[in-house]
């Protein structure tokens, strides 16, 4: 079985939309899982349908940032495709709407930058013009096996803290 990876490369304006000072500022790994039936034509497809529905773009962002494609390519499932700090983004493309849904799974058990007492955070979205997200929802797993909203992690934080 066979992933579509797709690396970008997000850069940040530090000047204006009239006289931009872009910066680097990392990356994403996006992984469309099971495309080992896809040719080349059908790829393309994808990744030309991806491009306005996951990426921001200068324009969409009033000027302050751009995310552009770095690298396609089609990997064994079992390949590495980043780095174990960083969590890729999975996504899924349905073709008859041309949805694009994605999912991030942070892991913060060893050394994460989130607060301690969060195990996982999960984002899910659909992928909108010009790279917003439509129905962004994060969910955070806890150490006592709690799944709770964003809106719910200081009630569960204040809870631990009169507990102990």
């Amino acid at each position: 079985m066979l992933k579509l990876v797709i690396q970008t490369q997000y850069l940040e304006n530090y000047g204006d939309s009239d006289s931009p000072y872009m910066k680097f500022k990392g990356g994403s790994t996006y992984v469309m899982p099971n495309c080992s039936d896809l040719d080349q034509n059908q790829i393309a497809t994808i990744v030309t349908q991806f491009k306005p529905m996951a990426l921001m773009t200068f324009e969409s962002s009033n000027g302050g940032c751009d995310e552009y494609i770095t690298d396609v390519s089609l990997v064994p499932h079992s390949d590495k495709v980043c780095e174990d700090w960083d969590s890729p983004i999975d996504f899924s493309h349905h073709t008859d709407t041309n949805i694009f849904s994605f999912i991030k799974v942070t892991d913060n058990r060893n050394a994460g930058w989130m607060r301690s007492g969060i195990l996982e955070k999960t984002e899910t979205w659909h992928g909108a013009s010009g790279g917003s997200k439509e129905n962004y929802k994060a969910e955070f797993l806890m150490e006592d096996g709690d799944i709770i909203s964003e809106g719910e992690l200081q009630a569960w934080f204040d809870t631990q803290l009169a507990v102990s």
